[in-house]
């Protein structure tokens, strides 16, 4: 009788799952971060686009961080003027033409930096970090100089061990 209950045992857990690391159930959850935040909107994988150069962009001053985030609170992308992108990150920025104050999302600062690539009127803002457990999405406002004002705007992170 004792065999017969772990035998039936062991066929549950082989058809449910139980939640370990290699389950079949798909509870294998190997995601960067604990919950998604609104502003991370991904690009599609076909979309083929050109690494804009790190010095054409930055973070906005911690200090402004509240008020840039609350100009992106409607819409992922805003013109804004030389000055006040060189307001915003405190120091003059590259020749535009266009400066963009832009959306973009954050897992452990310390250990990871930005890359934002255009196509067309597309960009692509991307967050990449290192770390070993998953971890709460943070906003983070950021000033482009652009080619033109995008039409739409893809918001990302990712973790590396």
């Amino acid at each position: 009788m004792t065999i017969y209950r772990l035998s039936s045992i062991l066929l549950i857990f082989t058809v449910v799952g139980c939640g370990g690391p290699n389950s079949p159930s798909g509870s294998n959850d190997q995601r960067a971060f604990i919950t998604a935040d609104s502003w991370h909107s991904p690009s599609p994988d076909r979309i083929d686009f050109v690494p804009l150069g790190k010095d054409r962009f930055a973070p906005v001053i911690d200090t402004l961080q509240q008020e840039s985030q609350a100009a992106l609170s409607d819409t992922a992308v805003k013109q804004i003027s030389a000055d006040e992108a060189a307001r915003l990150v405190g120091r003059p920025m590259p020749t535009g033409p266009v400066y963009v104050l832009l959306r973009g999302v954050v897992l452990f600062e310390g250990t990871g930096g930005f890359s934002i690539r255009v196509n067309g009127s597309a960009v692509d803002v991307h967050y990449g970090c290192l770390g070993r457990q998953p971890a709460p999405m943070t906003r983070k406002a950021l000033v482009a100089a652009l080619p033109s004002v995008p039409d739409k705007v893809f918001v990302s992170c990712s973790m590396a061990e």
